[in-house]
């Protein structure tokens, strides 16, 4: 289907409206996927989701964050939230808790992590609280129980998501810039000092090999995704006034400056000023962001560099790209799980889950 260059649409509502029934017919039309999500006031599940039940999960005792599936091991992995300092390790076959994994002392995590193609090590961002809110990357040993075997140096503050390059051997890094502290709990404690950029690390030895510094001292760089070639698309969080009259959205590649997605004319005023999830497709062809704050999707064109289609689902959180069945999918605090394809007008119905308010970050398993 030929898509228009650009179609603004705010086209979920009449979903939302579904009697809760129609959900349960639609069966296999999306693959399965891990979510952390709030169920109730002060409970919190991290698993599988899939077809409308959970398929493994277990219920943790604060706000869970992004998650990784250990393919090679058949095992879910979720990380806390900073301050948290647990990572959750999940048997994808029994569905049990399979055991907990502590930072260091000294250290907590960031939320988020990624593995090494053959699935030998994971590597999580994580804030040295003793060394002063340094920026660090922890690397851990699969075989051996998640073992950490060292940190290295990511050369910044407040390191975010992470993702492995498609040369296998590099660590591309939403350096956020945003120093907290535990005991300050998320007060910005170096305003004026932040240098939010893209950090690329080599896995091995550690070395920075290319910072690319954010377009603004005060859009601090959170979320990212890597496409098949090499295409970093990265969506920031505005820590001045807002709202920003600065794009969100960029995509880079190596040696190159980043590149900001354009809205066009397109009417879309980003309140928040606050982008929480990203993926892209399996061709590198269009990417999606969320934006919760203001209950916004966008689709972005990554080969013209502008924004296609934008889309109202109310409390979005996470979305991630579902090459089996051509589409990306979008979760939201509301128990829905949606589906959308480019060139199509409006999001649809995948699945609803009762109760469950899903987290911003969504993978497959």
């Amino acid at each position: 289907m030929k898509m228009k260059r650009r179609d603004f649409l705010f086209a979920s509502g009449m979903l939302l409206a579904l009697p809760t029934p129609l959900w349960g017919r639609n069966s296999e039309r999306y693959s399965p996927v891990i979510s952390a999500a709030r169920l109730g006031k002060g409970e919190y599940r991290i698993g599988r989701w899939d077809q409308n039940h959970w398929t493994a999960a277990a219920d943790i005792g604060h706000r869970g964050h992004d998650s990784q599936f250990h393919r090679q091991r058949n095992e879910l992995l979720f990380f806390s939230r900073r301050p948290g300092r647990e990572i959750f390790i999940i048997d994808g076959a029994s569905g049990q808790l399979k055991r907990q994994v502590e930072a260091s002392e000294g250290y907590h995590y960031y939320g988020h992590g990624c593995l090494s193609a053959d699935g030998r090590y994971l590597y999580t961002t994580e804030n040295h609280v003793a060394g002063d809110g340094q920026g660090a990357i922890g690397v851990y040993d699969c075989v051996n129980d998640y073992a950490l075997v060292r940190h290295l140096d990511c050369a910044g503050i407040g390191p975010h998501q992470i993702a492995l390059m498609p040369d296998q051997q590099t660590l591309v890094v939403a350096m956020g810039s945003i120093k907290t502290l535990p005991d300050s709990g998320r007060v910005t404690l170096n305003f004026d000092a932040m240098a939010p950029a893209l950090h690329y690390i080599d896995r091995h030895s550690g070395i920075l090999l290319e910072a690319v510094p954010s377009p603004h001292q005060h859009l601090s760089l959170r979320h990212l995704d890597v496409s098949p070639t090499g295409t970093v698309v990265v969506g920031g969080q505005f820590q001045a006034e807002l709202p920003t009259p600065l794009p969100l959205v960029y995509q880079h590649r190596r040696g190159g400056e980043l590149q900001a997605l354009a809205l066009g004319d397109v009417p879309l005023v980003l309140d928040s000023s606050y982008v929480a999830s990203v993926s892209i497709d399996d061709q590198g062809k269009f990417a999606v962001t969320t934006c919760p704050r203001d209950d916004v999707v966008c689709l972005w064109n990554l080969a013209e560099g502008h924004l296609a289609s934008s889309y109202r689902l109310p409390d979005v959180a996470g979305t991630v790209y579902d090459a089996r069945h051509q589409q990306f999918i979008l979760s939201n605090g509301g128990g829905q799980l949606m589906g959308l394809r480019p060139g199509s007008p409006r999001l649809f119905a995948l699945d609803y889950a009762s109760g469950v308010h899903w987290d911003n970050h969504l993978r497959l398993a």
